[in-house]
């Protein structure tokens, strides 16, 4: 996951091509741990700069990957990967490079 300053994104694309099944369960329960905290506010490192630090980017960052494991299961393909995530996630900044990256790094 990287370090925990890294946990949850802002409307960004995840990078979650070093990740694998099992580092991705372990990042949500880093998230379930954070938001047991119940924070006012949730700095991420990856945001849209013009985004507030509302803690409901917990849950977004946590259905993004449930939701990345989820069409991963059901793709043949990084290139459909990638298109699914897409069409889930469209106005998300870093489809480029974030995006393809981890599709490409699962469908290798």
């Amino acid at each position: 996951m990287g370090c925990v300053r890294d946990a949850a994104y802002n409307d960004v694309h995840l990078y979650l091509a070093e990740s694998n099944a099992e580092k991705r369960r372990e990042w949500i329960s880093a998230l379930d741990k954070i938001q047991s905290l119940n924070p006012r506010a949730v700095v991420a490192s990856y945001k849209r700069a013009e985004n507030d630090d509302n803690p409901r980017i917990i849950e977004e960052t946590r259905k993004t990957i449930r939701d990345f494991d989820r069409v991963a299961e059901t793709t043949k393909t990084a290139q459909d990967l990638y298109d699914k995530m897409l069409e889930l996630y469209p106005n998300r900044v870093n489809p480029g490079w974030a995006l393809w990256s981890s599709a490409g790094a699962v469908k290798s």
